[in-house]
């Protein structure tokens, strides 16, 4: 039996199907060529967006980790750690106030963080003022007290009022989750950046809740049930962290990344995630690291001149894939099973590893069923031989019938039409005879 695998042979291979692109949390608007060039640009162009609005929204805040205001339009890259004019990219894709990219920038960052996520509509429109936006998600239906005993959920905006301030809100922010009696939070403009901050519940410094109508469809694992179990993008939330050549405190420091450093985790170990740093394997503590999103994978199928070839699949990192039931079908083979680059054999319902994966169809080839050799047709039923035509009227001289007679008619008409032509002579002998007997014999 020939067994056929599929090639990467242009002419030959039959790609049964192409991951649709996944599209990324990007801006809606043109950045500045400052924020272009910054990490944070970086990390929001990172993130995949997952269909779950709610929360896609907080994974471009946590992205934007330790971004700092600046003094001029020349700091809009968020790294002037001296900056307190409140320039920022937030207040610039808002729109200048009395002329100026100078203003509190809480709300600024939070309007931004929805547009990107694609629900800049869900809760009200665009909002520079926190009064302002109360006002108008309580006009809304979308917006309950602290004292009401409503419990925040993620992607929920948290609206803060200082002490001896008399308007509704001075400061806002976005819900990450609720655990042990706390609402954890990122927020803009919190000393001078974008920071982490938890309270209690029961804190009078919190006034209430906005509720975005997100959309979309949530993920079946909220952030705080995939922090430190699965794989995917984590910012760094430390100061610092060490990158380790082991998952070990102990093991050699390859070098550090900083706060707000946004890295992909491929394996989780001991409490620490897997990393490639300057292109090699390394570790770093999950101690100091947030879960922000999963990362995506696709499984991809191909076989040879084949049907029914699966589609390709897309996964989130937190997921498990298992090898397609559908099995390829091509005339005069037999489908055996599924291999990877490495020849690794999967067959239907397997479990895969997790990563991009092109897994191609082996075949196997129907052993020809044995033909018997070909028989002579039998020969038909043969008429015995015909003499030649005779000159006797139609008539051998053995007294057989002529084959002057045309070959497709049949012998009995043959015979009747010979007769036939016997019976006319009779008649025109006797006539003849008569004729002579009267004139020579009677007269």
């Amino acid at each position: 039996m020939k067994r056929i695998f599929a090639t990467g042979c242009v002419s030959f291979l039959l790609l049964c199907s192409a991951a649709t692109p996944l599209a990324a949390l990007t801006p809606t608007y043109t950045v500045t060529g400052a924020y272009k060039s910054s990490q944070y640009h970086q990390n929001i162009n990172a993130i995949t967006k997952t269909g779950d609005i709610a929360f896609d929204t907080v994974a471009a805040a946590l992205s934007q980790l330790d971004y700092h205001e600046g003094n001029s339009k020349n700091d809009f890259n968020g790294k002037n750690s001296a900056g307190n004019k409140n320039y920022t990219e937030y207040n610039r894709a808002m729109g200048t106030i009395d002329g100026s990219y100078s203003y509190a920038w809480c709300a600024a960052f939070v309007s931004w963080c929805l547009d990107v996520a694609g629900a800049k509509d869900s809760a009200g429109g665009k909002f520079a003022s926190c009064t302002l936006w109360v006002e108008k998600l309580q006009q809304l239906g979308l917006y309950s007290t602290r004292a009401s005993g409503y419990t925040p959920k993620v992607g929920d905006l948290i609206f803060f009022r200082s002490a001896g301030v008399s308007r509704a809100s001075d400061h806002v922010g976005i819900v990450r989750f609720v655990k042990g009696g706390r609402v954890y939070t990122v927020e803009g403009n919190s000393s001078n950046k974008v920071s982490l901050r938890d309270y209690a519940l029961t804190d009078t410094y919190i006034v209430g809740y906005g509720k975005p109508k997100y959309g979309g469809t949530p993920l079946k694992k909220s952030a705080l049930a995939l922090e430190d179990t699965a794989t995917g993008l984590y910012i760094v939330t430390n100061d610092f962290v060490n990158v380790r050549a082991s998952a070990s405190a102990s093991a050699a420091k390859l070098g550090t990344l900083l706060r707000g450093a946004l890295v992909e985790v491929l394996e989780i170990k001991n409490g620490f995630g897997k990393i490639l740093y300057n292109g090699k394997t390394a570790y770093i503590s999950l101690d100091y690291a947030d879960f922000t999103t999963p990362v995506f994978y696709t499984v991809s199928y191909t076989a040879e001149n084949a049907q029914n070839c699966p589609p390709a699949l897309s996964y989130f990192s937190f997921e498990a894939a298992a090898a397609s039931g559908t099995a390829p079908t091509r005339q005069g083979y037999t489908f055996l099973h599924w291999i990877d680059s490495d020849d690794n054999v999967y067959r239907s319902g397997d479990a895969l590893p997790q990563g991009n994966l092109k897994l191609t169809a082996v075949f196997e080839a129907v052993p020809a069923t044995e033909e018997q050799p070909p028989q002579a047709p039998s020969a038909p039923n043969e008429e015995p031989p015909v003499s030649p035509p005779a000159e006797n009227g139609g008539m051998s001289d053995t007294g057989t019938l002529g084959e002057n007679i045309p070959p497709n008619v049949p012998q009995n008409a043959a015979k009747a039409a010979v007769e036939a032509g016997t019976v006319s002579g009779v008649l025109a002998a006797a006539l003849g005879l008569w004729w002579y007997t009267k004139k020579y014999l009677i007269c």
